[in-house]
């Protein structure tokens, strides 16, 4: 049952990543901005970087070395950098436009990470998942409201049971919608509705 619940969830992730992909292509212009593309957090498995016509102009950054080495075997034409996104190591302006997919919420310092992508960008499209909705948006754990059960060791049990990966889901803090305005004040928040 746990298998068919994790297949049902990933057939649901990818239609909302291309759903995402698609309003970052839309709304921003995506496709005919000239310049690099910085990849925030893309990790192996980079919808944007998979989706992005021209990877050649794309810039992926992940923190974890393994990661890194991973998303060049899957993306070859990539360009990949080992780096922290509350440090970018890019000049100011340098980048024509930031894409970050759920990672805000877990750096340590989201002020810092705001800060650098406004430092180094023309301009950006940012993700986070909402702490209320009622099933954990990082590993779709099938319990209502996973996020609010107080007890260590049943969350630790419910990752096992499910499949999902306990130390990375405690890594998650979730940003309040009044942090992201005060974060990123000239954005324009837009609200997914799944489920």
């Amino acid at each position: 049952m746990a298998d068919n619940l994790r297949d049902v969830f990933a057939q649901l992730r990818r239609g909302i990543r291309q759903r995402r992909y698609k309003v970052i292509a839309d709304t921003a212009g995506i496709e005919t901005l000239d310049g690099f593309i910085l990849d925030l957090g893309g990790g192996v498995a980079s919808f944007f970087a998979a989706m992005f016509p021209e990877p050649s102009r794309v810039i992926l950054i992940d923190i974890d070395p393994k990661k890194a080495l991973l998303a060049r075997k899957n993306h070859p034409k990539l360009h990949i950098v080992v780096g922290d996104a509350e440090r970018l190591p890019f000049a100011g302006n340098s980048v024509r436009f930031s894409v970050s997919n759920s990672v805000i919420e877990h750096v340590n310092d989201p002020d810092a990470m705001a800060s650098e992508v406004h430092r180094v960008s023309q301009g950006y499209f940012l993700q986070t998942p909402n702490g209320g909705f009622p099933i954990e948006p990082h590993s779709f754990i099938p319990i209502p409201f996973y996020n609010h059960i107080p007890i260590r060791a049943v969350k630790k049990f419910l990752c096992v049971l499910f499949g999902a990966n306990f130390d990375y889901i405690s890594t998650v803090r979730y940003l309040s919608e009044q942090k992201l305005k005060s974060l990123f004040p000239e954005a324009i928040l837009m609200y997914e509705k799944v489920l």
